[in-house]
């Protein structure tokens, strides 16, 4: 069994991923709402009212437009999923320690964060993928490495190039159980697109202009929704079960920081 502060002590998988649904069941209703605010609403716009093509001749003709949408769209998207990502681990660390959690207080965290943050995305956007480029093992593996670099600095704050560094001692000889880790979210992703997609299957009855309305306005959103949950809570809960194996610091530890 694994001893606090053993670096050597190897992740279970089974505890990170029961932490992480106690911590979204304790919590559902205000990450729920930071959820829809920064990423449902913002993902609804995007698919609702982009430009559509319903002929083939006028598909060079709008492909600038749609084009354009689809950078602009995107930076919208990937910018409000940051703040998301502050928000959320600020009130998974929180509850984790026995606080409470509030939209206003998780919200502040975000904002706050939310520039280094960018940084921090930006320069791992461009190196993970590179490493994709080249032959996709280099990005999966960088991917692992830097998989806590949000929630390290979200909670110690070290600058933006030391960041990567911490990420890369706290994943050190764990990495195979992050990849572990990783495939199973990405299976429960999956899922939830596949449940998802079935019961828009069954409810889209109105066409607009491609995607029916029932797909861009809720299905689409609700997934992103899901799985920005999954993903911001999972790494939070990750990231103190590191910390708790490598530099014997529970969440108690963790949390005040914030006061």
């Amino acid at each position: 069994m694994s001893t606090i502060g053993d670096p050597t002590g190897k992740l279970d998988i089974g505890r990170v991923i029961q932490q992480l649904f106690a911590a979204l069941s304790r919590n559902f209703a205000t990450f729920a709402i930071l959820a829809v605010i920064l990423v449902g609403v913002p993902t609804a716009i995007v698919y609702g009212f982009q430009p559509n093509v319903t002929a083939t001749s006028a598909a060079a003709f709008n492909f600038g437009p749609r084009l354009a949408y689809s950078i602009v769209s995107g930076i919208v998207a990937g910018l409000s999923g940051l703040i998301l990502q502050g928000t959320i681990i600020y009130g998974t660390v929180s509850d984790l320690n026995g606080k409470p959690v509030s939209v206003a207080d998780s919200l502040r965290i975000g904002l706050y964060t939310f520039l280094p943050l960018l940084g921090i995305g930006i320069l791992m956007g461009l190196a993970i993928g590179i490493g994709m480029i080249l032959l996709i093992v280099p990005g999966i593996i960088l991917a692992i490495v830097w998989c806590v670099a949000i929630p390290a600095y979200v909670v110690e704050r070290p600058s933006l190039m030391d960041v990567f560094g911490r990420s890369a001692a706290l994943t050190r000889n764990n990495r195979w159980r992050i990849f572990g880790l990783m495939i199973v979210f990405f299976i429960a992703v999956l899922i939830i697109e596949l449940v998802l997609g079935i019961v828009g299957g069954v409810t889209n009855l109105i066409s607009f202009g491609g995607l029916p309305v029932v797909t861009r306005f809720v299905i689409l959103p609700l997934i992103n929704v899901a799985s920005a949950l999954i993903g911001a809570t999972g790494g939070a809960v990750l990231y103190v079960e590191l910390r708790r194996l490598r530099d014997g610091v529970g969440p108690q530890g963790l949390a005040a920081i914030f006061d």
